[in-house]
C-alpha cells in the first residue's frame, strides 16, 4: 500500500511556518509574561501597523526606493565589467583587486564621507547598496562567461557570426542562469544594506524610522520595522524566483 504523497505549494508552506512561529511568539509573551520593553507581542506589532499605515508605508516606500536604485546601478556596472574582466586577462589583474578591496571595506566606515558629498537622502544610501550589489553579480558574471565552452564560438565564427550576434546567441542565453541567481543573493543583501544605511545616512525610510523607535524607546515600532524590512527580503526574493523560473523556461523552450 503506497503513501499518498502531500505536494503543498511553497508558499502555503512559508505560510504556515510563519503561522506557527507568531503563535509560539505569543504563546512566550502571554506564558512568560515578557515585559514590551523586552519583546512587545505579534498583536501589538499588528495593531502599530495597522493604526499608521501612512506612517509605516511612506517609509517603506522609501527603502523600496532605494533598493531599486542601488541594484539597478549596481548591476548595470557589475554585468558589463564582468564581461570586460572575463575577456580581457589585463583588465581582471589590474582591476580586480581593486574590486576585491572595496566589497571587503566596510560600508558603513565609507557612510560618513558619502554624507560629507552628497548630503543625507537617497544618494548616499542608493551607493551603499550599489556597492553590495557590485561583487556578486560582477564576480557570477565573469564565472558564467569563463564556463562557456570554446566549441560555441568556434561554431558561430565558423557560421559568420558577428561579435553581436555572438553576444546574442551565446554569451547572453549561456550567461543569463548566472546572473538571475546572482539577482537574489544581491537583492537579499540590498534590502540589509538599505535598512542598515538609512540608520545613518537617510531622513526617511524603515531604516530611519528604526534610528526614531530606539531613540524615543519604542520597541514596538523597532520590531515593526524589522519585521516589514524581513517581509520585503522575502518577497523580493520570491520575485527573484519567479522572474528566474520563467526566464530560463522562456530561453529552454
Amino acid at each position: 500500500m503506497s503513501v499518498k504523497r502531500l505536494d503543498w505549494p511553497d508558499w502555503l508552506l512559508s505560510t504556515l511556518w510563519l503561522v506557527v512561529i507568531a503563535f509560539i511568539w505569543w504563546m512566550a509573551v502571554r506564558l512568560l509574561h515578557i515585559p514590551e520593553y523586552i519583546l512587545p507581542s505579534p498583536e501589538q506589532i499588528v495593531e502599530r501597523v495597522s493604526s499608521s499605515p501612512t506612517y509605516f508605508g511612506a517609509a517603506t516606500a522609501a527603502t523600496l526606493r532605494v533598493i531599486a536604485v542601488g541594484f539597478m546601478a549596481g548591476v548595470a556596472i557589475a554585468i558589463p565589467a564582468g564581461f570586460a574582466f572575463a575577456r580581457i586577462q589585463l583588465l581582471e589583474k589590474s582591476l580586480y583587486p581593486f574590486v576585491v578591496f572595496l566589497q571587503t571595506m566596510p560600508l558603513i566606515a565609507v557612510t560618513p564621507v558619502l554624507i560629507i558629498w552628497f548630503g543625507y537622502g537617497l544618494v548616499p544610501t542608493a551607493i551603499l547598496v550599489g556597492f553590495s550589489v557590485l561583487f556578486p553579480v560582477l564576480v557570477n558574471t565573469v564565472a558564467a562567461v569563463k564556463n562557456i565552452s570554446p566549441r560555441l564560438y568556434f561554431v558561430t565564427s565558423s557560421m559568420g557570426a558577428n561579435a553581436l550576434q555572438t553576444f546574442r546567441y551565446v554569451d547572453w542565453p549561456m550567461a543569463l542562469p548566472y546572473f538571475l541567481s546572482s539577482f537574489r543573493i544581491s537583492l537579499a543583501l540590498a534590502t540589509t544594506t538599505a535598512v542598515v544605511g538609512e540608520f545613518i545616512a537617510a531622513n526617511a525610510g524603515l531604516g530611519y524610522l528604526a534610528l526614531r523607535g530606539v531613540r524615543n524607546k519604542d520597541p514596538v515600532q523597532v520590531i515593526s520595522v524589522v519585521l516589514i524590512a524581513a517581509l520585503i527580503g522575502v518577497l523580493l526574493n520570491a520575485a527573484s524566483v519567479l522572474v528566474e523560473t520563467k526566464v530560463l523556461r522562456k530561453y529552454r523552450d
